[in-house]
């Protein structure tokens, strides 16, 4: 019968603990945004031409955005997201509840919009010139070397 050594349980544990590490980074992460149903919420509902502004707050709180141009337009948002290890995460669920009200602040309609309705943004990658002249590494290095304060500064803290 072969006799083990403790090098072989020493190689045998530090094996067993970079598996677990390696599975670990294999665990999907799953992450909520915005507003969370409370428990026995279904959806947030508002009553149209009876709800206003502060009935809508006192039940769902403040809006993740209001309109920019119109005070008039709030909205709800939520989403989940669910990414594997070191990948993109996705998007498995959004929702955004639209509150328009009217002129007095009564609620005029309500719009409910989920991730079938969104519509994908790409970034554009140009860029904006600046005026000036690009600097290379040794003239951001060296670039005060040799400079002397200008006249009426002190030559250093404490110094007149």
């Amino acid at each position: 019968m072969a006799r083990r050594t403790p090098i072989s349980f020493a190689f045998a544990a530090v094996a067993a603990a970079g598996l677990a590490l390696a599975l670990d980074g294999c665990v999907s992460v799953r992450t909520s945004h915005g507003y969370i149903l409370e428990r026995g919420e279904n959806a947030l509902t508002a009553r149209e031409g009876i709800d206003t502004k502060e009935s809508i707050i006192a039940k769902y709180g403040e809006p993740s955005m209001r309109a920019t141009f119109d005070d008039n337009s709030w909205y709800y948002l939520a989403n989940r997201d669910a990414a594997r290890a070191f990948f993109k995460p996705q998007v498995t669920m959004q929702q955004v509840v639209v509150f328009q009200f009217d002129e007095n602040g009564v609620v005029e309609r309500v719009e409910d919009l989920n991730l079938s309705d969104s519509v994908k943004v790409s970034m554009v990658k140009d860029e904006t010139p600046t005026r000036g002249k690009e600097l290379t590494v040794w003239e951001q290095l060296l670039g005060n070397v040799g400079r002397l304060p200008a006249a009426g500064q002190g030559a250093g803290p404490g110094q007149q």
